[in-house]
Order: C-alpha cells, then sequence, then structure tokens
C-alpha cells in the first residue's frame, strides 16, 4: 500500500472511531432490571458461607467499578456490614449480587473495615487492592490472596471491581429491599454521578441504586474460628546449662540457709 493509501485509510478509521464515539453512553448511578437471584461456585475445602444477606433483592442496583482512565470520575465503591459472632471468622472470600454488560475475568479491590458508628472506620483491618474477581451475569465471586482474620464485632466489607466501560459496560451491585444492620454506604471520590457523596454516605441519600433500597446483597465465605487473637507463645523447657545454674543456685541458697540456723542455735 502507497503511503497516500495509508493515510487515507488512517483518515478514514480516525473519522469514524470520532463519530462512534461522540454520542457514546456514560455511566449511569443506577441500574434497574429483573431481580437477580445469587448463583456462587460452592465454598471450597472447609469453607462455609459464614454470611449471607442475599435474600429480598430490589431489582436495582448501585455502580461498584473502578473504570479505565478515561472514566476515572465515575469511580465508585459500595460497602455493607455485618457481625462476626465470639468465635471469629477467617474469611478467604466475598461473594457481590452483581449485574453486568459483558462478563469477565478481573481483579477487584476489597477493603474490611472495623465498624465506627455506624459507617466503615478510616483504617482497613484487611486490605487487598488486587484481588482476583470472577464476574459472571448473576454475580462475582473475590478470592482474597490471603486470608483475614476477624474477632467479634461488626465490620464493613468495601469493594469495587477493576472493569473497562468501553470494552465490558456496567457493573451495577445488586440493591436489597430491607436493612439489616447499619444501612449500606457508597461514594463516588471524583462525583462524576452528581450525588455530591464524595465519602463514605448511605445509598438512600446519595441517590444511586433506586435510592430507597438501604442494603447491598452479599456473601461472606471462610471458616469459623481464628478470631485474629494472637497465639499464646510456646514455652520452652530450660536448657542443660539452665538447669545446672538453677540447681547451683539452689544449692548455694539451701548452704546460706543452713549456715542461718546453726548460728541462731548458737
Amino acid at each position: 500500500m502507497s503511503y497516500s493509501k495509508s493515510l487515507l485509510a488512517g483518515s478514514i478509521a480516525a473519522a469514524v472511531f470520532a463519530m462512534s464515539t461522540a454520542g457514546a453512553a456514560v455511566p449511569q448511578a443506577s441500574h434497574a432490571g429483573v431481580a437477580v437471584q445469587p448463583n456462587f461456585p460452592a465454598p471450597n475445602g472447609a469453607a462455609i458461607v459464614l454470611y449471607d444477606q442475599t435474600d429480598s433483592a430490589s431489582g436495582n442496583g448501585a455502580p461498584a467499578q473502578n473504570f479505565e482512565a478515561s472514566y476515572d470520575a465515575y469511580d465508585s465503591e459500595g460497602a455493607d456490614d455485618f457481625v462476626v459472632p465470639a468465635s471469629g471468622w477467617t474469611v478467604t472470600q466475598v461473594n457481590l449480587v452483581t449485574t453486568i454488560t459483558t462478563p469477565l475475568t478481573t481483579t477487584a479491590a476489597v477493603n474490611i473495615y472495623p465498624d465506627a458508628g455506624g459507617v466503615p472506620g478510616g483504617t482497613a483491618t484487611c486490605s487487598y487492592p488486587s484481588a482476583a474477581a470472577d464476574v459472571t451475569a448473576g454475580g462475582t465471586t473475590i478470592t482474597l490472596p490471603t486470608s483475614c482474620a476477624l474477632g467479634a464485632g461488626t465490620y464493613w466489607v468495601a469493594a469495587t471491581v477493576d472493569v473497562d466501560f468501553a470494552s465490558n459496560g456496567q457493573l451495577f451491585w445488586s440493591n436489597r429491599t430491607i436493612q439489616s444492620n447499619s444501612p449500606a454506604v457508597w461514594r463516588n471520590p471524583g462525583d462524576g454521578f452528581a450525588s455530591g457523596c464524595t465519602t463514605f454516605t448511605a445509598m438512600t441519600t446519595c441517590g444511586v441504586g433506586g435510592g430507597t433500597n438501604p442494603d447491598f446483597l452479599f456473601q461472606i465465605v471462610g471458616t469459623a474460628g481464628g478470631g485474629g487473637v494472637p497465639a499464646e507463645p510456646a514455652r520452652e523447657l530450660p536448657t542443660l546449662s539452665q538447669w545446672s545454674a538453677l540447681l547451683a543456685a539452689g544449692g548455694l541458697a539451701l548452704l546460706g540457709m543452713f549456715g542461718l540456723r546453726r548460728r541462731a542455735r548458737r
């Protein structure tokens, strides 16, 4: 192909791209549709579903997506709380009931925060900036790279899934019509959705996910126990030299006591 023909072809391709993106869709703050039923793989090994909040689906959802750079203003994160009993939990997986335009295998950022008066605390108990995530038509399974040991108490799981809008569309974390514990929260630091919720705020205040649904649909998977309590350090037996020193010290103490008794008798 000659240089002029190559230049012409490039110009045509650029014009087609410009026309195709001129009226491109932009991310939306809510997704209304059919209520999604959870469909997650069975837990592996000894793992079980420790917490299940997948009932009462609303048929709507809020964005929980880390977009590509050109859509950074829309990056958004959802969070909801759960209660760990006295025995504690060791968490290995988080399941989100989600909808997406085109399923994919990707990564997700997951943080588990202690509760701070009905919202996530400032410092995460466990933080995973790039955990493996399998996003299907009806759910997102996030496998934690290392387990998270949680003692008794209330915690928040916060998640945002890495999805390019141009190739896979938009991911929504499905909502629940009833509330357990504190209401779910949501944030969009760049305020691309113009909600004003640049920090974690109740979804019903932000107006996302239909604006009336108080919770998200999710599961916490792992094993009961663990609790994040440090193990008691092992107690080592004295070495032979230490035994010798102890015996010598004991012998000197006995001799001293014997000497004191003889003096007292005199």
